[in-house]
């Protein structure tokens, strides 16, 4: 079932509705817990085993810290002596640290067994073939549980923000499993921390009427993004990277940008409609998307593009890393020897960055092209910090800054070919594939326009111009956002009159009753990242 699917937005949703509306407030979250789980039955309710036994590692091993934690302190309070409370305050670390390792590496376990199997499977069969053994391990073929790449990464934060104290163990079992299956998330996040969800949770609050009219505004836009653009360019995008060998490098060009598109329309469209329906219970989620093709560099594109997944990276990754021993190892080292300091931070930077790229490349799937598009960003944003000092002598030279209007829009086409040659290696089948592209586009260069030949790719004319259209109004809707320092549109609809607010309404219904691809003579598009 997906949010944009009819029998979500007509018998779901209202009864999720109405059901949580109609229990006293203190229970409201039991009608959540079961509506995530009727929602998972969709997808067979055996794999509701992987959600429940993270839900069990996350809450047990919060309660076991809590208890740590409050014994420690029980201790080090009726003792007098410094040394022993020194010892004390040591035994505890060691114990409450061995409790937050021991249960991630039971939930990474669990999503490396259901989701990596058959890859560690495949690479060693193909190492013992190459070696001449002909025997191959049999691949186990699991079935991706619903959310799992989502509750996962939810879990270890939890696990984590109990350990530095950030949060306060939840001792309500179905509140954690709540959290972590909370249905508008749990198919393509975004990635949410407890601390930032709990109060709108748990509380309880009453329906509001603005928040399920404005819910709805930004739930219809989704389904406009969604079935009206990216589903109406999938058939050209399947057709030129599965046809790689007959396109040429215009072909290959066209294959990187309308995949980048399509994809932002997806991806950003289902965010919306999650964003949207968790509005109408009165839970506000954070935004996963900031204008992204408005990045200056790679960097900054990827605090714009899956916010929740970098912010998580961040925090639990890149900060851990920076702070590890080995860093401040290096960094006596570098003072000690007085190498430069420029030196000094792009090795800092490479040595916390290289296990963030990785971590994102493998998350995304069980594949050596999203481990090697986690890596093309690692070799991309360290060339842009190594070449950062000679970017600002050049602008110093010709006495300009970054902030220049021309400058700026260089800067953001520059990035534009960054991400646009990243998609290609994120979109293809295997290595290969993306070896042939990647040659096709810069020595064979071929028409593409002037013979009609993007009339051949599965969508005519009239496609182009209805994606191009509707593109437009995307497009128009994010500067409008840009300038307005990220206000939603959808709230400041609701502000204005009736009879606009009713305007809007109708104008997304209308265009997606009229022009979203569904529905008998149609082929149903997944949500690109429901399937990571």
């Amino acid at each position: 079932m997906y949010y944009f699917s009819l029998i979500f937005a007509v018998l779901f949703l209202p009864a999720a509705l109405i059901v949580y509306q109609l229990l006293p407030q203190k229970y409201r979250y039991i009608a959540l817990l079961v509506f995530n789980v009727i929602f998972f039955s969709y997808t067979g309710m055996r794999r509701f085993i992987y959600p429940l036994l993270a839900g069990g590692i996350t809450f047990f091993a919060g309660l076991l810290l809590e208890y740590l934690f409050a014994k420690q302190k029980e201790k080090v309070k009726a003792e007098e002596d410094k040394e022993n409370k020194k010892k004390i305050k040591k035994s505890y670390l060691i114990k409450t640290r061995t409790v937050m390792i021991v249960s991630i590496a039971a939930l990474v376990l669990l999503i490396l067994h259901v989701k990596y199997t058959d890859f560690f499977i495949e690479n060693i069969n193909s190492i013992a073939q190459k070696m001449g053994n002909d025997h191959r391990i049999p691949l186990k073929e699991f079935v991706l549980p619903l959310g799992i790449s989502f509750y996962t990464l939810q879990s270890i934060g939890y696990i984590v923000d109990v350990y530095w104290r950030k949060i306060t163990a939840e001792k309500n079992f179905l509140k954690v499993l709540t959290y972590i299956t909370f249905f508008p998330t749990i198919m393509e996040g975004p990635i949410v921390s407890f601390l930032e969800v709990k109060e709108d949770l748990f509380s309880g609050k009453g329906i509001v009427f603005d928040n399920v009219y404005s819910g709805y505004i930004r739930l219809l836009y989704g389904c406009m993004k969604k079935l009206v653009i990216a589903d109406r360019l999938n058939p050209a995008v399947k057709y030129l990277f599965t046809e790689i060998g007959e396109t040429n490098g215009t072909e290959v060009a066209c294959a990187a940008v309308l995949f980048t598109v399509m994809e932002y329309m997806d991806f950003s469209g289902s965010i919306d409609m999650v964003i949207g329906v968790a509005k109408m219970f009165g839970i506000k989620l954070p935004e996963n998307f900031k204008q992204p093709f408005f990045a200056k560099n790679a960097t900054e594109f990827w605090r714009r593009w899956h916010v929740t997944l970098g912010v998580w990276l961040k925090t639990y990754i890149f900060y851990p890393v920076s702070m590890s021993g080995l860093v401040r190892k290096f960094s006596k080292f570098a003072k000690e020897k007085k190498l430069n300091n420029h030196f000094k931070n792009m090795v800092v930077s490479a040595i916390s960055l290289l296990p963030v790229w990785l971590i994102n490349g493998l998350w995304h799937g069980p594949s050596w092209t999203y481990i090697s598009y986690g890596i093309y960003y690692f070799i991309v944003i360290m060339l842009e910090l190594i070449f950062e000092p000679l970017g600002d002598l050049i602008l110093e030279k010709l006495k300009t800054t970054r902030e220049n209007p021309v400058v700026t829009v260089i800067r953001v086409l520059k990035n534009w070919i960054v991400i646009f040659l990243g998609e290609i290696v994120f979109r293809v089948s295997n290595m290969f594939g993306a070896v042939v592209m990647y040659r096709k586009f810069f020595t064979e260069p071929g028409r593409v326009f002037s013979n009609g030949a993007f009339l051949n790719w599965g969508i005519n004319g009239v496609d182009y111009v209805i994606a191009l259209i509707f593109l437009l109004v995307v497009l128009a809707v994010d500067i409008w956002k840009e300038k307005n320092k990220g206000e939603l549109l959808s709230d400041r609809i609701m502000l204005c009159p009736a009879y606009l607010r009713v305007a809007a309404v109708l104008f997304l219904a209308v265009s997606i009753l009229i022009l979203g691809l569904y529905g008998p003579g149609f082929l149903e598009v997944d949500l690109i990242y429901a399937n990571f």
